[in-house]
């Protein structure tokens, strides 16, 4: 392993877990339960609307649930029961990443210390980590809900230095997808840090990650983390 890493930071959604494709399964599913008879949209334009809406999870709940009460008034839908049926439902979606489970069971082995930090509520983002077999493998796991503040709010990346155990930020490299969230707030603590690129383009006035991943997978080669 490189010498100056000695401890892993991950984000959560559309980083350990697909994300966008569990969303794309739920919002194809609620098309087809609920608003194929309510709008002349096809499914694949309805469903795209709903992913747009959705920012990557990073719009707040009601008021996405708004959005669709206003755009499809003929279905009749109420904002606290869509949230509920939400969470009811987006677990059936998150699917395990076997490379990325197989990668974190790793480091367990090896006692590296790492831990998931993750913006959402509590209930939400717990279901995701059980729904992924995260549960069984992250030593801590860090809502912002929970925390009082979320990335890229320098303390919860100083709760989770404190949690692995490790003196300096500097010896911790920080994985996620979002730009400003994970990257640059991660930098600003002074993690080193790797980037999901997701198909994407690094905005050029944040100062640049130090790894850029498809997959985090990929870190077992850039890290050097095999036997």
């Amino acid at each position: 392993m490189d010498k100056t890493v000695h401890g892993f930071l991950f984000d959560l959604d559309n980083t350990l877990i697909d994300r966008e494709a569990a969303f794309v399964r739920f919002a194809t599913r609620f098309y087809e339960e609920r608003l194929r008879d309510a709008t002349s949209m096809t499914r694949d334009e309805t469903v795209a609307k709903m992913v747009h809406w959705d920012e990557d999870g990073y719009v707040p709940r009601d008021e996405m649930f708004a959005r669709w009460v206003n755009e499809w008034p003929e279905a009749g839908l109420e904002p606290k029961r869509l949230l509920l049926y939400y969470r009811s439902e987006m677990k059936q979606h998150v699917q395990p990443d076997a490379d990325n489970n197989r990668l974190l069971a790793d480091l367990n082995r090896r006692g590296v210390p790492w831990g998931i930090v993750t913006n959402g509520t509590t209930v939400t983002q717990h279901i995701a980590c059980r729904a992924a077999g995260l549960d069984q493998l992250a030593p801590f796991i860090i809502v912002s809900e929970a925390a009082g503040y979320k990335k890229p709010d320098p303390r919860i990346f100083r709760d989770a230095l404190e949690l692995t155990g490790l003196s300096s930020p500097e010896d911790v490299l920080f994985v996620g997808d979002n730009p400003i969230a994970d990257v640059n707030g991660a930098k600003r603590f002074g993690m080193k840090t790797a980037w999901v690129r997701r198909g994407r383009q690094f905005p050029d006035d944040l100062q640049p990650p130090d790894y850029v991943v498809d997959h985090v997978a990929e870190l077992q080669d850039i890290v050097c983390l095999s036997a």
